[in-house]
């Protein structure tokens, strides 16, 4: 079976059974790269215990829960165990959007989206993208809490180069700053988000930052 054909194995946890009922009708009557419904939780507990036991190559996660879970939490628990995480909520809430992204989640689809198209975002999440809407990067960026990572216009400079696979030593020459300012640059991005609760230890960790907060556009689906 070619590559792009491979079914996207995905567990969804969300505390409303219609919700598992329709993705699971739609992922059977779709074209294109199979989605194969493999568990349906309706607690973080359960989601962890079935992503743990065998690793889906996507959960999808509604944010707000009856169990009152922390969504940040199981994002983080669900990626560290080698799954990705595709958002699936109404996403009227800040707060909860920013934890889940600070946490890694990997894309957000909004339950008023066609069902069609929330099977196109599982595909593209499986396939490594990063999928954020200019709504929701409008609505995270009037969260004072999310964006109080601030950066200068300098440091902003030194992560969009840095996130688009400029070298340190080329950067510190666009900049005309020498190599050890531009990784204190560096350092000190990292330090802000990190005191913001959103630590970025990776360049792929930066980018998703970046993308965030709208310092770089999103990564559209090819």
């Amino acid at each position: 079976m070619p590559g792009d054909l491979e079914p996207v194995s995905v567990v969804v946890c969300d505390d409303h059974d219609v919700v598992w009922v329709g993705l699971l009708g739609a992922a059977r009557a779709a074209s294109g790269r199979p989605v194969r419904l493999r568990g349906h939780a309706t607690d973080a507990g359960r989601l962890l215990a079935l992503v743990e036991q065998q690793p889906p190559d996507v959960v999808v996660l509604d944010l707000a829960l009856g169990d009152g879970s922390d969504p940040g939490e199981t994002v983080a628990r669900v990626i560290a165990a080698g799954s990705r995480v595709l958002v699936y909520s109404v996403l009227d809430s800040p707060r909860l959007i920013r934890r889940a992204l600070a946490a890694g989640a990997h894309g957000l689809s909004h339950k008023s989206e066609p069902v069609h198209l929330t099977l196109d975002k599982i595909r593209q999440v499986a396939s490594g993208q990063i999928l954020l809407s200019p709504d929701v990067l409008s609505m995270i960026d009037g969260d004072a809490d999310f964006v109080r990572a601030r950066l200068s216009d300098r440091e902003r400079e030194v992560l969009v180069l840095y996130v688009s696979g400029v070298e340190i030593a080329q950067i510190a020459a666009q900049l005309f700053v020498t190599e050890n300012s531009a990784r204190e640059y560096l350092r000190r991005i990292r330090a802000k988000y990190t005191e913001a609760e959103r630590p970025a230890s990776t360049k792929v960790d930066l980018l998703r930052r970046a993308i965030e907060d709208g310092i770089v556009p999103p990564i559209e689906p090819r």
